[in-house]
């Protein structure tokens, strides 16, 4: 069933100095999954940040309607999960203290054991809770950002490379994560890896040229 929320992108373009990484881009994403793809520099991380709220497009716009109704900014927090390698957590905490304080600073804590499921769902359910989020791998790391981006059970799920540094039991999670979410919602993956964006319902190819 089609999910009540739409993800829309009205030409957009976006520059940072010259040409621009891409320009009069539009889409619309209400369900599924959508891949994102180009090579190393035309843009994928920009598109998905934009898409996320995180930066703002040179022209156009993004809007979040859920049942026909465009969301305000902390609804749309809310809404959209998203996960990135760049993503920053707080490498003195632990995994687990990192989810629950990112659920309390938006107003929405949850149990103990329901912060622990989430960290046995991406196969963290000893490494996250007793160590600190500096000292665990790359991989362990990535999984976590996993379980960042469905903190608020979204709507939308915006993955950026969401493989980087995953061994095959990692890949697996991974699969599963984003199964679950294209049948509630849609998905967005951008990589340059044709693995992550294989079986997808929509495909978005960004230019590296950037013609003027």
């Amino acid at each position: 069933m089609p999910s009540a929320t739409t993800l829309t992108a009205e030409n957009l373009s976006k520059s940072f100095s010259g040409p621009p990484l891409f320009r009069g881009l539009s889409m619309s994403v209400r369900g599924g999954l959508v891949a994102v793809a180009g090579r190393n520099g035309s843009g994928k991380t920009t598109l998905l940040r934009i898409l996320a709220g995180l930066a703002r497009p040179t022209s156009g716009r993004v809007v979040l309607e859920r049942a026909g109704r465009a969301l305000p900014d902390p609804e749309r927090r809310l809404a959209v999960g998203w996960s990135s390698p760049d993503l920053e957590l707080y490498g003195e905490l632990s995994g687990e203290e990192n989810l629950r304080f990112f659920r309390r600073a938006a107003g929405r804590p949850e149990p103990l054991e329901e912060s622990r499921r989430r960290l046995r769902e991406v196969g963290l359910a000893e490494e996250a809770i007793g160590r600190r989020v500096e000292e665990l791998s790359t991989g362990m790391r990535q999984r976590l950002r996993l379980a960042f981006a469905t903190l608020f059970d979204p709507d939308v799920l915006l993955l950026d490379e969401p493989a980087n540094g995953l061994d095959v039991e990692g890949r697996a999670v991974l699969a599963t994560i984003v199964e679950r979410a294209r049948r509630r919602g849609a998905v967005v993956i951008a990589s340059n890896d044709e693995r992550d964006l294989a079986g997808a319902d929509e495909r978005v190819e960004l230019d590296v040229s950037r013609k003027p």
